[in-house]
């Protein structure tokens, strides 16, 4: 048995060697091809599809906060609770407030009281007024009668004086009615405010000094509300010596005027009595000028009596505006949901301090509630899937948490810019937000879950195709190379037929035309570099 172990080692090493020449030399003359390098023109269903991953949100999420500064009282909700729309979430301490209420009726009410005084006093004057002013022209007018006949009467002197008293009466009326009505309003608008503020600084010094007896508030407080006391004292003095100074001023003018009235009033008097002859008709006559006069002022004193009624009328409409703001700041320091949902987050504790919401600050976030009753899935498309998809396009989502349940979707939103590129963070890929409306969520689903998102974006249905290895792309046109049992002669290359493709995944082509269904093709050859080792087949 050992001298046969060497011949059949020799003739096993004999056969393998023939073998694999013929083998090489069918192959050299490409005769019969292996099973795996051909395949046939079948007809079937061709689908492309973009598949992405993404995360679950809420499409309406709030961040609820308040509208007034202050320390928070209460918190009536957690995470997790269902909240309806205007249920009270949360109170913030309301003492401050109400006490700036309180205040602020009051004012309203002593504003009232004193404008309904001046209505009265200025209705009583208009009346009384305007009766003795009409008597005391009817008076002057019948002793003007009387006298038209006298020919001592001189009409020209008389009408001289007539006209100088009525010039400086319409100056003195000018200084009244017009004389910087503007100003002076100005002045006692600022002397309400600068007591209003003396008011209040006193008040806050107060509050500060309570504070300070009982240990809660530093002695830097009560410093600065007591400054803050002395600076609206001092605004107040300021205040009310302009408004002084501005009413001596105006009293000075008036006087003046006054003085002119009864200059030239007194030279008409002279006028009309020298034109009498009877020292008692000339006596009748000044006295039923002197009343017209008198009358005369008591209608101006109407005016101002009218004018005062008005800007009590105005203090009260101001006033009630600020309580009418101070009542709202009030109500708002109940919090309540502004829409129905669930809360996900407590952001505040009670006891912390929040800041309001204004067009200055961006406020305290409370909560943050989710409308969950509708669900959307947001993922970041790349450039090239992103141009595929369009809106309204439908898509099958799976939830990695909820591998038992599959959802619909469809396309709501492609965003218009790229996503910027985060910090320190190079990504080559560039994409684009795409956000899907989910239909019929799921009570389960919450914000934050991964989700598999798969979008069809072609259909080609019963078409012609191939493995896309099988098709030879040489710019614009495709080439297949049909199969065939004959060999081929020495230098020659195999036929091939240009055919025109359609959709395309990443492992079948459509085959417009160019080729039948059933038609066997070949794997095109390779054209890359040389291989090498126990890849190498054939003459290579």
């Amino acid at each position: 048995m050992k001298r046969l172990w060497p011949i059949l080692v020799v003739g096993l090493v004999i056969v393998c060697g023939f073998g694999g020449f013929i083998v090489k030399a069918v192959m050299s003359k490409g005769g019969v091809k292996e099973a795996s390098n051909t395949a046939t023109v079948t007809r079937g269903d061709l689908v492309v599809t973009v598949v992405e991953t993404g995360t679950i949100d809420a499409e309406l999420t709030v961040e609820v906060k308040s509208r007034v500064s202050g320390r928070i009282a209460k918190i009536l909700v957690d995470e997790g609770d269902i909240v309806k729309e205007g249920q009270l979430i949360a109170v913030i301490d309301p003492k401050e407030t109400r006490l700036r209420v309180d205040q602020d009726r009051a004012n309203v009410r002593g504003a009232r009281a004193s404008a309904s005084r001046q209505q009265v006093e200025f209705e009583q004057k208009k009346v009384t007024s305007r009766a003795a002013y009409r008597q005391a022209l009817a008076r002057l007018a019948e002793l003007e009668l009387q006298f038209k006949a006298q020919p001592e009467l001189t009409a020209a002197s008389i009408q001289q004086a007539k006209a100088g008293r009525d010039s400086a009466v319409q100056e003195r009326d000018r200084l009244a009615n017009f004389a910087q009505p503007n100003q002076r309003i100005a002045y006692e608008s600022a002397v309400r405010e600068a007591e209003a503020n003396v008011r209040a600084a006193e008040l806050e010094h107060e509050r500060q000094v309570g504070l300070r007896s009982k240990g809660y508030s530093p002695e830097k407080a009560v410093e600065v509300a007591h400054q803050q006391f002395e600076v609206a004292q001092a605004r107040l003095s300021t205040a009310r010596d302009q408004l002084e100074r501005l009413g001596g001023q105006q009293k000075a003018e008036l006087a003046r005027a006054d003085e002119a009235v009864a200059q030239a009033q007194a030279q008409l008097r002279q006028a009309t009595a020298n034109a009498f002859q009877s020292a008692a008709s000339r006596q009748q006559y000044l006295s039923a000028l002197a009343d017209v006069d008198r009358m005369r002022t008591g209608l101006r004193d109407v005016e101002t009596a009218q004018k005062t009624w008005e800007q009590g009328r105005a203090q009260v409409d101001q006033l009630s505006s600020v309580l009418s703001d101070s009542e709202r700041q009030l109500g708002e320091t109940e919090i309540r949901a502004p829409m129905s949902g669930i809360v996900t987050k407590k952001l505040t504790q009670e006891g912390e301090l929040v800041a309001s919401l204004s067009s200055f600050s961006a406020g305290t976030p409370i909560v943050r509630i989710e409308d969950r009753r509708g669900m959307r899935l947001k993922m970041d498309v790349n450039e090239i899937d992103v141009a595929r998809l369009k809106l309204g396009m439908t898509a099958d989502i799976a939830v990695d948490a909820l591998p038992d349940l599959s959802f619909k979707g469809k396309v709501k939103k492609i965003s218009p810019a790229s996503n910027p590129a985060q910090t320190g963070v190079q990504d080559p890929v560039v994409k684009y937000q795409v956000e899907l409306e989910i239909a019929s969520p799921d009570r389960r689903l919450r914000s934050g879950m991964s989700a598999k998102c798969t979008l069809e974006v072609s259909h080609g249905p019963n078409v012609l195709q191939l493995p896309v290895e099988y098709v030879v792309k040489e710019g614009s046109h495709h080439y297949v190379t049909p199969a065939t049992t004959k060999p081929l002669a020495k230098d020659a290359k195999p036929e091939r037929v240009e055919v025109k493709t359609g959709i395309e995944t990443g492992s079948a082509i459509e085959i417009l035309s160019g080729a039948k269904e059933g038609l066997k093709v070949q794997r095109p050859e390779y054209t890359g570099p040389t291989r090498k080792g126990m890849m190498q087949m054939g003459p290579d």
